[in-house]
């Protein structure tokens, strides 16, 4: 634990002394490049880190002052964000936008400062360049420390080993999560279960090593890191296992009770002297909703008229390659149930719906879905348009009319709705859409579990950039075809 702990401490010093170093060097650099220019002096780099010949420059005390302000602010938001945890918890966009802020934060505050102080010989040219490269800067070496960390963690190297108590549905779920998120830096060891029908069995690629009475002794035999605890209602067992692990260097941890309930956020209010938790199934409503509607509108009618060339070079492709209609049109389920008529280009062949039957058997998707990988109702054409999803085009029709958005969960058929069930049906909470999680995250390669889960987890948590950040991350997934058949 003692080296642990130490290892942590020096690691998070590297981490601040790193970034302090980058912010300096790049805000006295363009400090000593604008006065240099002023002055006509030489601008000699080297200099920057000899404070003599710095403290013979015009009004260097003063920017010194507000460098000690700039970084003590950005210090502040760049650990309020987590942008100091040392492992890989952030996407890249999600990174560049923290770090951002607080860059932005700190450069406000310092011009804050100096009009309070009403100090006004600053150069904007200083603090904006300072902003840009700074933003570049940090997120850059940050980027190359999660990709050097991914390296290692996928080679093995550096993962705790964790042990989860109940192979429930819920323990379960986190079992598929940790195992297909290596960035995480965890080994699945096994489930601790107390049923005997679950012993030595396999569960999402799991095993159930042991029951909680021999907890203690896996957790030294394995070398176990951490124990996650996703039965809490049991409170007798959770003391038991603290008891056991008590005098072992590990850590537990309890999934919360709420989690246990397959529903959206959770809102903490107070009827007079009463306090409760209200359920709410989507942060997707009142104004944010009427913000997302603008959103789609605005970005549709630019990207028609955008590709409108494309859409017409299509169009006549499709019309040439084979016969039938240029656009094919399909009843699909929208928010609610309700029917809608979906647009796509058509890629198959005329009577494909008929000849859906007779492919049942060759159907290779689980759940309620199907898809095979070398369809043979696909035209020529149509299997050029579907791996970089042009197909799709038309449905930013769909989206002006209302019927779908640029990002939610696909619109499924009326005969897959049928099979649903009631976590299923919570797709329909919302208005479906062109793309989602579900194709950034591998589309038609993952399983519809992990497919469901996605959406879900969408629903429960959407936001604006969530929206841009999926849409930015369905370009490259488009360009390169992953996952589409």
């Amino acid at each position: 634990m003692l080296r642990r702990t130490l290892s942590q401490i020096l690691g998070l010093a590297a981490f601040v002394l790193a970034d302090i170093a980058l912010i300096t060097f790049t805000y006295f650099s363009l400090y000593l490049y604008r006065i240099s220019k002023e002055a006509g002096l030489e601008f000699a780099l080297p200099r920057v880190f000899s404070y003599s010949y710095l403290n013979t420059l015009p009004h260097f005390d003063d920017y010194l002052k507000f460098y000690v302000v700039i970084i003590a602010v950005a210090f502040f938001f760049l650990q309020r964000y987590g942008m100091y945890y040392f492992g890989v918890r952030e996407g890249a966009l999600d990174e560049i936008v923290k770090i951002g802020r607080a860059v932005v934060f700190s450069v406000v505050a310092a011009t804050a400062l100096s009009f309070l102080f009403k100090v006004h010989l600053f150069s904007r040219f200083v603090f904006i360049t300072f902003t840009l490269i700074t933003i570049a800067v940090l997120w850059f070496w940050r980027f190359i420390k999660r990709e050097v960390i991914l390296a290692f963690l996928r080679r093995g190297h550096f993962k705790k080993n964790l042990i989860i108590v109940g192979a429930g549905q819920v323990g379960q779920m986190v079992a598929d999560e940790l195992t297909s998120r290596p960035e995480l830096g965890y080994s699945v060891t096994g489930f601790a279960d107390d049923d005997p029908g679950k012993q030595q069995k396999m569960f999402r690629g799991v095993r159930v090593i042991c029951g909680s009475k021999s907890l203690a002794e896996a957790v030294a035999k394995n070398r176990v890191n951490e124990i996650l605890i996703t039965i809490p209602s049991e409170r007798e067992l959770i003391q038991d296992i603290i008891t056991q692990c008590r005098r072992q260097d590990v850590q537990i941890r309890v999934v919360p009770e709420m989690f246990n309930l397959v529903t959206g956020s959770v809102e903490v209010g107070q009827l007079g002297p009463v306090p409760y938790m209200r359920i709410v199934k989507t942060p997707m409503r009142g104004a944010p909703l009427v913000i997302k509607r603008f959103f789609d509108v605005a970005v549709s009618l630019c990207v028609i008229i955008l590709f409108s060339p494309l859409l017409l070079v299509s169009a006549i492709v499709v019309k040439m390659d084979s016969p039938g209609p240029v656009v094919f049109k399909q009843k699909r389920v929208g928010k609610n149930g309700e029917l809608f008529d979906f647009y796509k280009f058509r890629s198959m062949v005329v009577n494909a719906e008929q000849l859906r039957a007779e492919l049942a058997a060759a159907n290779e998707a689980d759940g309620p879905v199907f898809k095979i990988r070398e369809d043979p109702r696909i035209t020529r054409v149509g299997m050029f348009i579907r791996k970089y999803s042009i197909d799709e085009l038309p449905q930013l029709f769909n989206v002006l009319k209302g019927d779908m958005s640029l990002v939610g969960p696909r619109p499924p058929l009326p005969n897959e709705v049928k099979k649903y069930g009631n976590i299923e049906w919570r797709r329909l909470e919302v208005i479906p859409g062109i793309t989602g999680l579900w194709q950034v995250s591998g589309r038609s390669e993952i399983s519809f579990n992990k497919w469901m889960e996605l959406d879900i987890y969408y629903i429960e948590n959407w936001s604006l950039w969530l929206d841009i950040k999926i849409m930015l991350q369905t370009i490259p997934v488009v360009l390169l075809g992953k996952g589409a058949y």
